[in-house]
C-alpha cells in the first residue's frame, strides 16, 4: 500500500489543463480562468460624490455659496464651478469642474439660493477618485481563479462582457455490480439502489466538472470493458475494485489496454483504491460504498478536476502541503480517540462552536456503508498513520465538508 499523499502527488501528476473556451459574464460563476483578466477602465471612471449635499471649492472657505445647478448620478453638471458658487450634488454625481469638497446635506443652512456652514463641513475624502478601485489594466482576477459571485460583479465594474476559461473536463462514471439498480427502478433479489454515483455526480459538478453517466454494469468482463469507449478526460468505477471473485475492474480491463499505476492506498475507508491508464485516458477505480466513494472523491478526483482546469489551490494543511484540492483546519476533540493504526483515517464528525472554540465529535459508529451518518456529518476528523491516543481537548485536523 502506498500513502495517501503519494497516492494523490501521483494521481495529480497524470493531468494537465485541458482547452480552453470564451463566455458571456451571465456565465462565469463557478468557472476557471485559463488567463488573467484586465479591467477595461477605470473604477469609478470619474471622481464622484460619496455623499448628497453640495459640491464646493475649498479656496472658498466657510463664505456663503450661491447654487448654480445640480449634479444627480448619471446627470453631469456641464458647467465650471468658480469663487463662491455650489452645485447640489448626489451620491454618485460626477464632482464638477473646479469643486475639491463636499458639504453634506445634513451640515448646511439654506437660504433661497445660498448655503451657510462652516469650514469643518468641507470634507474632500467625500470625493471618490477617478480609479479608486482599481485601474484600467488592473488584473481583476488571475489565471486559475475560480470565479465567485463577488469575482463576476468585479468583472462587470471593469466592463468585461466575456472572458477565457477552461472547459469543463468530462468525468465517465459507472457504478458497477449485480446487486445494483437506479432509485425506482424495480429491484433485484438481494438488491440495493445505486447512491454513490449520484452524490458523486453532485460533487463533480461542482467543482467544475461534466458528469457522464454511465449508469449501473453488471459484473460481467464485457459489460464493465465499455468504460474504455468513454469520451472523457477521466474515467471513475465505483465498486469492484477489491480482491473477491466478483471485483472485476482490473481483469476487464486488462483486455482494453489498462495499465495499473498503483492499487490499494493505506487510508481507512477507502483502501481498494486504483489508478491507472486505459489507453491516454486516466482511471479511478474507488470503491462503492458511499462513505469511501466521498472520502475518496475528496482526496482524489477533486485535485485531478483542479488539475485539468489548471485551478490555483483551495490551501491544504495535510502532510507535505499536497495541494489536494481540500481545506483543512484544527479543532478541539469532544471526546477522546483511541491510537491509529498504520492506515490513516477518516472519521465522520460534528462541529461545535464552545466559548469562540472549535470543537469536533466523531460519530460513534464508522461503517462506510451508513448514509445516514454521512449526512448529518459537516466534517472528517484526520487520524494520521500510528497516531498516538487523543484525550478530550486535544487538537485535531479535520476536513470541513462545507459545500461538499
Amino acid at each position: 500500500m502506498i500513502s495517501v499523499e503519494e497516492a494523490q502527488q501521483r494521481i495529480a501528476a497524470a493531468f494537465k489543463p485541458i482547452d480552453t473556451e470564451t463566455i458571456d459574464l451571465g456565465h462565469l460563476a463557478g468557472r476557471v480562468l485559463a488567463e488573467d483578466v484586465p479591467a477595461h477602465s477605470d473604477q469609478p471612471p470619474f471622481p464622484i460624490s460619496a455623499m448628497d449635499g453640495y459640491a464646493v471649492r475649498l479656496a472658498d472657505g466657510d463664505a456663503p455659496r450661491t447654487v448654480i445647478g445640480s449634479a444627480p448620478a448619471g446627470h453631469p453638471f456641464k458647467g465650471k464651478l468658480e469663487a463662491g458658487q455650489a452645485v447640489r450634488i448626489f451620491t454618485g454625481g460626477v464632482i464638477p469642474d473646479g469643486a475639491d469638497a463636499i458639504v453634506i446635506q445634513e451640515e448646511v443652512d439654506v437660504d433661497g439660493g445660498n448655503l451657510h456652514f462652516n469650514a469643518s463641513a468641507l470634507h474632500p475624502d467625500y470625493i471618490r477618485a477617478a480609479g479608486l478601485d482599481f485601474k484600467t489594466g488592473d488584473v481583476l482576477a488571475p489565471r486559475g481563479k475560480r470565479l465567485t459571485a463577488r469575482d463576476c460583479a468585479l468583472l462587470a465594474a471593469g466592463d468585461i462582457v466575456r472572458a477565457k476559461v477552461r472547459r469543463r473536463p468530462r468525468v465517465a462514471i459507472a457504478s458497477i455490480g449485480d446487486e445494483l439498480s437506479r432509485p425506482g427502478e424495480p429491484r433485484r433479489p438481494g438488491g440495493i439502489s445505486a447512491s454513490s454515483g449520484y452524490g458523486l455526480s453532485a460533487l463533480i459538478t461542482t467543482w467544475g466538472g461534466a458528469p457522464c453517466d454511465f449508469g449501473v454494469l453488471p459484473d460481467t468482463a464485457q459489460e464493465i470493458a465499455t468504460v474504455a469507449d468513454a469520451d472523457a478526460e477521466i474515467v471513475v468505477t465505483l465498486g469492484g475494485v477489491s480482491v473477491g471473485d466478483h471485483d472485476l475492474v482490473q481483469k476487464s480491463l486488462g483486455t482494453r489496454d489498462f495499465e495499473l499505476d498503483f492499487w490499494k492506498v493505506a487510508m481507512r475507508p477507502g483502501k481498494p483504491l486504483i489508478f491507472g491508464r486505459l489507453g491516454t485516458t486516466p482511471l479511478l477505480g474507488m470503491p462503492g460504498n458511499p462513505v469511501s466513494t466521498l472520502v475518496c472523491a475528496i482526496l482524489f478526483l477533486r485535485p485531478a478536476i483542479d488539475a485539468l482546469l489548471g485551478a490555483e489551490s483551495s490551501g491544504c494543511s495535510l502532510p507535505q502541503r499536497f495541494k489536494c484540492g481540500c481545506r483543512t483546519m484544527t479543532a478541539r476533540l469532544k471526546r477522546g480517540l483511541p491510537a491509529n493504526d498504520s492506515r490513516q483515517t477518516y472519521l465522520r464528525a460534528r462541529l461545535s462552536q464552545i466559548d469562540g472554540e472549535t470543537w469536533v465529535d466523531a460519530f460513534d459508529v464508522q461503517d462506510s456503508s451508513m448514509l445516514s451518518i454521512l449526512a448529518q456529518a459537516d466534517s472528517l476528523i484526520v487520524r494520521h498513520p500510528n497516531a498516538l491516543a487523543a484525550e478530550a481537548g486535544d487538537r485535531t485536523e479535520v476536513i470541513p465538508l462545507d459545500g461538499y
